[in-house]
C-alpha cells in the first residue's frame, strides 16, 4: 500500500498505530480478546469472524505479541501480570515461561486465522508499514 497516497488524517492513524509499543498492543488484544471469554475457542470464534472483512488489526497484533514474545520483559512477573491482570486469564502455572507459552498459543491461534481469512479481507501488506 502506498501510504502517501492516503489522505493526512488516514496516514497520521497508521503512524500513530505502528508507534504504539508492542506490550501495549498486547495488553489492549489480551483485555479485548480473553477478557470475558470462557476458552479459546471462544475466541478463535470471534477472530475468525472479524478476519472475514479485514486482518489489519489482527496483523498488528500478531506482530506486536510476535515482537513480546522475542524480547519479553525482564521484570519479574511482568508476563504472568500480562496473562492474569489483562487477559483474565488463569493458568494452573502463574508463572513467566508459563505466560510467556499461554503467548506463543495465543500467537499461534491468530496466525492460523489470519492464514484463514479470505483473499478479499483488507490487509496490510506489511506491518509495520514502510514509507510512511
Amino acid at each position: 500500500m502506498d501510504y502517501s497516497r492516503l489522505p493526512e488524517s488516514a496516514r497520521r492513524n497508521v503512524e500513530e498505530l505502528a508507534a504504539e509499543p508492542p506490550l501495549e498492543t498486547v495488553r489492549l488484544f489480551l483485555g479485548v480478546q480473553f477478557g470475558d471469554s470462557e476458552s479459546f475457542d471462544e475466541v478463535r470464534s470471534r477472530l475468525t469472524v472479524l478476519a472475514g472483512t479485514n486482518i489489519r488489526f489482527h496483523q498488528r497484533e500478531l506482530h506486536a505479541l510476535e515482537a513480546v514474545i522475542a524480547d519479553p520483559p525482564t521484570e519479574p512477573g511482568a508476563l504472568a501480570r500480562l496473562v492474569a491482570w489483562d487477559a483474565n486469564w488463569v493458568l494452573d502455572d502463574e508463572s513467566d515461561p508459563a505466560a510467556l507459552a499461554f503467548l506463543r498459543e495465543v500467537a499461534q491461534m491468530l496466525r492460523e486465522v489470519i492464514e484463514a481469512a479470505p483473499a478479499s479481507a483488507e490487509r496490510w501488506r506489511e506491518w509495520p508499514p514502510s514509507g510512511l
